[in-house]
């Protein structure tokens, strides 16, 4: 009789609901659809494809240093081809940058029309912001080539070109 209550309980236990082991799910890598977004994140796997020149490989979790010359592909917003859109450039000239080159001047240009140079005297946090034309922007994806005038060559210590800290880039409606 003993054995029997001992196994009773030993199957009550066993099937209760909170005893149950549970795995959690696992992560499922973003999946690249081709499809080019207006506005990325530099650090998100998925707009690797849209990084097109000038960016290396993404650093703490959140941004991607740039050579003096890079380009993104991004796909104009709804609406753009008629009322044009705003880019937008979020970006960090670091300490460690600005005392070596100083004061920096960036410049953006799409479909070879000049968005217009930035200089920033100092280090810190900035957003690179411009109007761009609604007759740049009829196509399915447009090429932004930016350039910064100054940055540090490739040494010993480090054999990157590099030039800005990029977190985001993105043509946003107007």
């Amino acid at each position: 009789m003993r054995r029997l209550i001992l196994a009773g309980m030993l199957v009550a236990l066993l099937a209760a609901p909170g005893c149950r082991y549970k795995r959690k799910p696992r992560e499922r890598a973003p999946i690249n659809d081709g499809e080019p977004v207006s506005l990325l994140n530099v650090a998100d796997p998925r707009a690797e494809f849209q990084l097109t020149r000038g960016f290396w490989t993404v650093e703490g979790g959140a941004w991607r240093w740039t050579m003096k010359n890079f380009t993104v592909t991004l796909r104009p917003p709804a609406g753009s081809a008629q009322k044009g859109a705003t880019l937008e450039l979020k970006f960090n000239i670091p300490d460690v940058m600005f005392n070596r080159v100083g004061a920096m001047t960036l410049d953006a240009h799409i479909n070879g029309v000049d968005l217009g140079p930035q200089k920033y005297p100092s280090a810190g946090e900035f957003v690179y912001r411009r109007d761009v034309p609604a007759a740049q922007l009829g196509a399915a994806a447009v090429a932004i080539d930016f350039s910064v005038d100054k940055g540090l060559p490739p040494s010993h210590q480090d054999t990157r070109e590099l030039a800005v800290i990029v977190s985001s880039i993105g043509l946003l409606p107007k």
